[in-house]
């Protein structure tokens, strides 16, 4: 089933922005911020389309990479390397075109005991209608009821993409052969040096201009075409890995400092299900057009700060600052790294950033993993709502306690450049020693 979710949601997220498209195999949280983000792709009038096709020497990609298990859920990434083009078009607007070999990561949560129900019938006892299980997901269809269910498992709860440093997307000598092409004009200049350093300007005039000399240098070319094209390939690796050295010694103990923190207060999560959660209900915040109503939202008013928000692609990497427990609630402190595709107006503006998110929840909140499903009612006026999508019930305005049962995001604030004036300490004090120690050799000191 796992591996089966994994290939429904590769297709379903293709058409994810489409008018009524739902993902399905997505879990809740991660339908509802597909959802919203549709709804803010079609107000501000833009044409987003996302293709993406498979390409590698996996046919199926790999499924299983890494799993990670807790007292409930079991937690795992599947891999496919693709083709990944993005295309953002509106009137007035310079069209936004991006293409890239990258690997989609999917994390598909699963429960760790259960039986798959979602093909069995149930009765809406708001109207008598039957429908399966899976179908009243997203309420009933013939009167609208909204149900509390348990989530049915295997899902996928959250995806992201990393570009394809290693030519997995396809055959190794493609992608030298490529990076040797883009590497055509050093070759070039890297041969007329060599020339020049051998036979002077008079004779290098001369030999350019001879067809059968000419021949011979791009000959020459063609056999050094593969050499270049290795060393481009290792210099992008360099050039990529410099990039993300800063983020990879952010992340690099966060799950061992969550799994320990925890241990004390919630040890039901594994460190990959808290992050899913995470990024799903910062793109729920980011996308709602009214965040004062979101059950999962109880911060401070963000303003305008994510209303031109138009895409945010998780980079794979959140961090673990603090865990605390105060007043019966458990707040985890962490840095998530995103891309942000923002719409100016005149051209769509993607940029890196980092959020620091602090989310609660209660220590006394049960988990179930047995199935259930029921009406959801407003405790109030008895009400059927969709409390996920709203805190306040639509008919009497009485309002729920998300906290009481799963997480709530309290703050989120940008630290971008609080952390490169960190990091840019961080180098100077390194700087300032090894000048130091040089001075030091040298007997300058």
């Amino acid at each position: 089933m796992k591996e089966k979710i994994a290939a429904d949601f590769r297709e379903e997220i293709k058409h994810a922005f489409e008018p009524g498209a739902k993902v399905m195999s997505a879990d809740r949280e991660l339908r509802y911020c597909l959802e919203l983000q549709r709804n803010r792709i079609a107000k501000r009038k833009l044409k987003y389309t996302e293709e993406m096709v498979h390409k590698g020497a996996f046919p199926e990609g790999l499924k299983n990479v890494r799993s990670w298990r807790d007292y409930h859920y079991e937690t795992s990434w599947t891999v496919d390397y693709i083709d990944h083009n993005t295309t953002i078009q509106r009137d007035g607007l310079k069209t936004y075109r991006h293409g890239e070999r990258q690997a989609i990561y999917e994390t598909v949560v699963d429960v760790r005991d259960g039986e798959d129900v979602s093909g069995d019938d149930y009765c809406c006892p708001n109207c008598g209608a039957v429908s399966t299980i899976a179908e009243l997901q997203e309420g009933c269809s013939h009167c609208g009821t909204s149900f509390k269910m348990s989530e049915l498992y295997p899902k996928v709860a959250n995806y992201f993409f990393v570009y394809d440093m290693s030519g997995r997307a396809e055959h190794m000598w493609l992608t030298v052969l490529k990076y040797g092409v883009y590497s055509l004009p050093v070759n070039f200049l890297m041969c007329v040096y060599v020339l020049y350093t051998q036979y002077g300007m008079t004779t290098l005039a001369s030999y350019l201009l001879n067809p059968l000399m000419l021949m011979k240098l791009i000959m020459v070319m063609g056999v050094m075409l593969p050499i270049f094209g290795y060393f481009a390939w290792i210099f992008d690796a360099f050039r990529i890995a410099a990039k993300t050295t800063p983020v990879f010694f952010e992340v690099a103990n966060a799950r061992k400092k969550f799994a320990l923190k925890m241990s004390m207060f919630c040890p039901e999560f594994t460190f990959e299900n808290f992050v899913a959660r995470m990024v799903s209900l910062f793109k729920i915040v980011a996308f709602s057009d009214n965040r004062e109503e979101l059950p999962t939202y109880s911060g401070r008013d963000l303003g305008t700060v994510f209303d031109n928000v138009v895409d945010i692609s998780f980079l794979g990497s959140m961090s673990c600052k603090s865990v605390k427990e105060r007043d019966g609630i458990v707040y985890v402190t962490g840095d998530v790294y995103v891309k942000t595709a923002r719409d100016l107006g005149d051209r769509i503006k993607v940029k890196d950033e980092i959020y620091r998110i602090k989310a609660g929840r209660r220590k006394e909140a049960m988990f179930n993993t047995d199935f259930s499903i029921s009406k959801n009612q407003c405790h109030s006026c008895g009400a059927s709502f969709d409390a996920l999508k709203t805190k306040k019930c639509p008919f009497c305005g009485s309002e729920c306690q998300t906290e009481n049962t799963d997480w709530v995001i309290y703050d989120i604030r940008n630290v971008e450049f609080e952390l490169l004036i960190k990091r840019l300490l961080v180098a100077f004090i390194i700087l300032f020693l090894i000048i130091i120690a040089l001075l030091d050799t040298q007997g300058l000191m």
